[in-house]
This record gives structure tokens, C-alpha cells and sequence, in this order.
């Protein structure tokens, strides 16, 4: 048999009732919480295309990579791309420069501020052998390698995109000038979701 005195007296009763309902509600309310909203109203779908444009030795190529912009979570997805480029500019008749060489990208990309939201993407450029070589030729009219410099500056690719204006006209970001220079361009698309 229970004691009288080991029980809670109703009022102590009803506190101890009210406080765990209180706290039920709270720690639902928290659950609610850790729930993310959707980040957008849409999915997004589109390219990233990069161009790269020199005077000097002479080229113009571009690259295209898909971008996926998930509404949820607004992870950014980005395919990779390889982007070639080779050229030759005769100096004059004893002289010319060849430069060839390739980017690998590997860009990464991330959504901030869903209000006014900005897709921030780095282009994860590696530079792989680019070279440019001067040639000259002899009395016999034989080319020959005179030089060879080697180039492994990466281009600035930290790139931020208004979401907006990516989905109205495209948004880009040229870096560079004469007589070279790269750009960058997004083109989004709202999805149907």
C-alpha cells in the first residue's frame, strides 16, 4: 500500500501535468524548426559558359557546363568542362610564337540570401600545359625552338551571379582585358516543379 504522503498533492499534481505539456509543445515547435523551408520557389536549370579570348598568339574557345539549382536545400550542382586553346602568330618571316595549352574545371558553387539571392561559383581552373614556344628560322629556312615559357596563372574565376539576372538575359563576368581576356557567363531557366 502507497503512502499518502509519498504522493503529490493536486495542485503540485496539475503543475508538474502543465509543465510537461509546455515542454511537449516546445520541443515540437524546435522540430519544426530543424525542418528546412525551400530554400526557392523553383528549381533551376541552365549552363555555365566560359570563353576564353586572346589577340595575341590568336584564338577564341569557349566551354559549356550544366548548373542545377536544387529549391530545397539551393545546392548548386556544376558539371565539369575542359577548355583547349592553341595559336600561332607569325612575328615575321624568320619569326613566330605557337602557345597551346587546356583548362580542366572542376567549379563549385553555393546560393546565399534567398531574398536576393546570389549564386557564388568558383571555377576550379587547373592549367595544364600551357606553353608558348618561339620558333625562328635558320639561313636554311628551318625552324627552329628557340624558347619556351611556360604559363600557370590561374584566371580569377571567384565569380557571384544575381540569380535574376541569370534567369532574364544571362549574367556575366568578364575578367581581363586586350590582349586577352575570359569570361564567364550563367543562363538559367526557371523548372517546372
Amino acid at each position: 500500500m502507497i503512502s499518502k504522503s509519498i504522493l503529490p498533492k493536486p495542485t503540485v499534481r496539475s503543475f508538474l501535468i502543465l509543465m510537461f505539456v509546455v515542454l511537449s509543445v516546445q520541443c515540437d515547435k524546435k522540430e519544426d524548426k530543424m525542418a528546412p523551408d525551400n530554400w526557392l520557389e523553383h528549381n533551376y536549370a541552365g549552363t555555365l559558359v566560359v570563353r576564353y579570348v586572346s589577340e595575341y598568339p590568336e584564338w577564341d574557345v569557349s566551354t559549356t557546363m550544366d548548373v542545377v539549382i536544387d529549391k530545397e536545400l539551393g545546392a548548386v550542382t556544376i558539371s565539369q568542362g575542359t577548355l583547349s586553346y592553341s595559336g600561332e602568330t607569325i612575328i615575321d618571316e624568320d619569326g613566330k610564337i605557337i602557345r597551346s595549352g587546356s583548362w580542366s574545371l572542376y567549379p563549385t558553387g553555393y546560393l546565399t540570401n534567398p531574398d536576393d539571392p546570389y549564386v557564388y561559383i568558383d571555377g576550379g581552373v587547373v592549367i595544364e600545359n600551357d606553353e608558348q614556344k618561339i620558333y625562328a628560322k635558320d639561313n636554311s629556312g628551318v625552324w627552329h625552338l628557340v624558347s619556351t615559357v611556360k604559363y600557370d596563372a590561374v584566371p580569377n574565376a571567384d565569380l557571384a551571379f544575381n540569380l535574376d539576372d541569370a534567369v532574364l538575359d544571362g549574367a556575366t563576368i568578364q575578367a581581363g582585358g586586350p590582349p586577352s581576356f575570359t569570361s564567364w557567363t550563367l543562363y538559367l531557366t526557371v523548372g517546372l516543379d
